[in-house]
């Protein structure tokens, strides 16, 4: 399973050099059409379970990585229509958040970035900087969400490693159905291991419990129900565009 996102020349944000830079409003997520899942945070575990598969990764720098899975095939994100509307009634905040996103500075110190080649970036819109070169009120508000972001994302994936020591998480599978008939294993994604999380001391069932930890290992685990909604919404897609594809009948 790839964990490719969809920031493709991010830029740390300049108030001389893009002083003139202004945003559009988001009208739809084409940006995010070809990524098979998307990064979530604790705190989005509880709405975000109701629709996605919530699944463990490790990511390129070791570091564990809570995401929704959006796809069931690489370069396929089955949540984004046509249209590019973002087709469910919870949107992650990483995709909220897009084109914006905090880089680190290598100290510990993160900087706005903003990925250059998005298509709501121009000399039109909503001024990122005001006349005096402060960030407007509306980058202001995308500032908070992206810190509030970062505060949870250090929190979850502290949370997953805690998991991990206590030899929780392990590596899974699942058989998919395709629409030809055929069968794929989606793989290279992590889950709760159920017998030993049974197996836990009462202290640190406790402990975990107290922490509100115990509740989102416990939403993890439901939220892999929706592997059979997902593969259901990749065989209404397919028929669908099979039925458009389809030549119609000349009398």
């Amino acid at each position: 399973m790839t964990t490719a996102f969809f920031y493709q020349q991010p830029e740390v944000l300049d108030r001389d050099k893009h002083q003139n830079l202004k945003l559009r409003a988001i009208t739809n997520a084409r940006f995010a059409a070809e990524v098979q899942n998307v990064p979530v945070v604790a705190a989005e575990f509880a709405e975000a379970a109701l629709e996605y598969p919530l699944v463990f990764v490790k990511a390129d720098d070791e570091q564990w990585v809570a995401m929704a899975l959006t796809g069931l095939n690489p370069g396929k994100n089955l949540f984004v229509k046509e249209t590019g509307q973002w087709d469910a009634r919870y949107v992650p905040a990483s995709v909220r958040r897009y084109p914006f996103i905090l880089a680190s500075d290598g100290g510990g110190q993160f900087r706005v970035a903003v990925d250059m080649v998005a298509t709501t970036l121009g000399s039109d819109g909503q001024p990122i900087f005001n006349d005096a070169g402060e960030p407007t009120e509306a980058t202001q508000s995308v500032m908070t969400l992206l810190e509030s972001f970062q505060a949870q994302a250090s929190f979850t994936h502290a949370f997953a490693q805690r998991l991990s020591d206590a030899g929780l998480l392990m590596e899974a599978h699942a058989d998919l159905n395709e629409p030809d008939g055929s069968t794929q294993r989606l793989q290279g994604f992590f889950m709760v291991d159920e017998a030993k999380l049974q197996a836990l001391s009462d202290d640190q069932v406790l402990l975990w419990f107290r922490s509100g930890e115990l509740a989102l290992v416990y939403l993890h685990l439901a939220s892999l129900k929706n592997l059979s909604a997902l593969q259901m919404r990749r065989q209404r897609l397919h028929a669908l565009k099979t039925k458009t594809l389809k030549p119609s009948r000349s009398s």
